[in-house]
């Protein structure tokens, strides 16, 4: 920062003694303004202020006492340091007046240049620490000025966020959508917002001004309203399903949250009621709770039902098993001891009628006894184990008839897992799907009959491919329905195999899937799922094929 100059003012009608005074003061580096008399001084002052004033006491028309005395009738100039300059003959009362007139010393001539570089230096640098200091004043004042303004700013701006803070608050409680009431200290409401007036029937004007007991219902006890409100005392949250009252008298339930406000010292001062009427959700509640029990009751009705389904079904297997099959065995029999006895008395035609008979009775009793075997698997109780499914199928392959381990079937049996499952139940499933490729493929002149397994999405899935006659993709969903045939007659069996390989995987919890091509070959798949993931078998061999 720059401090103002301070010149010195040189009064004296001499301009010899001008320039002498001047040259003594030049070591002190200020600026140095004459002026010729006294008029010319009071001009100069007009102008501007000077760090002191050099002044002659003789001079021609205004002397140097008249113009100290006009100097100091200027407010602006009275403290301006004044030094008269004038001779050692000057009368002490003379030089009592001087002072009177407002100088700060006298310079007798002849003029010493130390003294009078000593006298004014004094003055000088007084009146420069005078001009820094109502410079850092002026500065102050500034700072404080700009302060205090960026204060104010501050303050309105604050306070105007805070206006908008409480406005957008207010609207928020306005426009909400569950009934809100604010009470003081003592428990008198304060507030209440609309949704308070829609859900309880409480206009605003007859709700302020009186507690909350105005909705009790009676029918929770003065022991609920005590823990309530011993809650809040102690500055907790309360959170609960209160029943309140409506003004119309009907009842209602709030899921209700009262919480205490705190001052900065952690005094109560309010309670804020917010809740949320769930009275149709109750009302649910209870229609759900009452419907839970009616379809438990028919539950248990329809288990007992199907227990009485069951012994029925369990007695008409009985019934078929022997009932139906004992004539049959008849009819065979007597089928058979005629073909024996009279056989070559009987014509082609009788021959072919004959045959006919036995044939459909041995196809009957091949059908009741697959139902008779469909129905037992559904009432077979399952034993979850792990099942090793390579010894399990290769187990399976050697108890196969002798005309299915003829040279040219070839086995390629891939390393499957090992699964929890039923050893009975995969037995049985992997009986009837590999009799089915056999059967299926045996117009080949080699049968290639390949079994893999895959794993994923938690499941093992096992793979059964022949290259037999195949099927129809179209009508593959009626594979494993009962009794349900796509090659008609053209190969044994009664339709029942594939059912029981369905129901005995899914009673695993797995499922079955087949795909194929007409004269291509089918492959046939169950899955079942991975249950704790066991342990599965190292591969063997190359991951490839292995003929067994």
């Amino acid at each position: 920062m720059t401090l103002p100059t301070a010149p010195i003012l040189i009064v004296d009608d001499q301009a010899s003694k001008r320039l002498a005074l001047a040259a003594a003061l030049e070591v002190l580096e200020q600026p140095i303004v004459f002026a010729g008399s006294g008029e010319e001084a009071l001009r100069l002052l007009l102008k501007g202020d000077f760090a002191v004033i050099l002044l002659d006491v003789r001079m021609p028309g205004m002397d140097g006492f008249e113009t100290a005395s006009l100097i100091r009738s200027r407010p602006q100039s009275e403290s301006t340091p004044i030094i008269f300059v004038t001779a050692y003959d000057r009368a002490e009362t003379e030089l009592l007046g001087g002072y009177r007139l407002g100088a700060v010393d006298f310079i007798f001539a002849p003029v010493q240049s130390e003294i009078l570089r000593a006298k004014v230096g004094v003055f000088v640098d007084l009146h420069l620490k005078t001009l820094s200091l109502q410079s850092q004043e002026r500065q102050l004042r500034a700072f404080e000025a700009q302060r205090a303004q960026q204060a104010q700013t501050q303050l309105r701006r604050e306070s105007q966020r805070a206006r908008q803070e409480r406005d957008k608050l207010s609207r928020a409680l306005d426009q909400l959508a569950d009934p809100v009431f604010i009470t003081d200290r003592a428990g008198t409401i304060e507030y209440v917002n609309p949704a308070f007036e829609t859900v309880t029937g409480y206009r605003r004007d007859q709700a302020l001004g009186r507690r909350p007991d105005l909705l009790k219902s009676g029918v929770h006890d003065d022991a609920f309203y005590a823990d309530m409100w011993t809650t809040l005392a102690r500055g907790d949250t309360y959170r609960g399903e209160v029943v309140n009252r409506r003004q119309d008298g009907t009842l209602y339930t709030e899921e209700k949250t009262l919480t205490p406000l705190k001052d900065p010292r952690g005094n109560i001062t309010h309670f804020v009621s917010t809740g949320r009427d769930i009275t149709d959700r109750k009302h649910m509640e209870q229609e759900l709770q009452a419907l839970t029990v009616s379809l438990e009751a028919r539950v248990q009705e329809r288990t007992a039902q199907l227990q009485d389904m069951n012994a029925e079904l369990e007695a008409f297997a009985y019934s078929v098993s022997h009932d139906l099959r004992t004539p049959l065995r008849h009819i065979a029999s007597f089928a058979d001891l005629l073909h024996r006895k009279a056989g070559h008395e009987l014509s082609e035609r009788s021959l072919g009628y004959l045959q006919t008979i036995q044939e459909a009775t041995h196809r009957m009793d091949r059908l009741i006894l697959g139902l008779l075997d469909f129905a037992r698997t559904s009432r077979q109780d399952l034993d979850l184990r792990p099942v090793d499914l390579t010894a399990l199928v290769r187990e399976v392959i050697r108890e196969l008839p002798p005309e299915d381990q003829s040279d040219r079937v070839r086995w390629n049996v891939q390393q499957l897992p090992v699964v929890q499952g039923d050893l009975t139940a995969l037995r049985q499933v992997f009986v009837n799907l590999l009799s089915n490729a056999l059967k299926y493929s045996c117009h080949r002149e080699e049968v290639v009959i390949d079994i893999w397994a895959t794993h994923q999405d938690h499941e093992h899935a096992v793979h059964i491919r022949d290259n037999g006659v195949g099927f129809d993709m179209a009508y593959a969903n009626k594979l494993f329905g009962i009794f349900k045939r796509l090659h008609g007659n053209s190969f044994e069996g009664v339709g029942v195999g594939l059912s029981n390989v369905k129901r005995l995987v899914t009673r695993q919890g797995g499922r079955v899937w087949a795909e194929g091509r007409e004269g291509e070959g089918a492959t046939f798949s169950f899955a079942l799922p991975d249950r704790e993931r066991p342990l599965e078998l190292e591969p063997v061999g190359e991951v490839g094929s292995e003929t067994v």
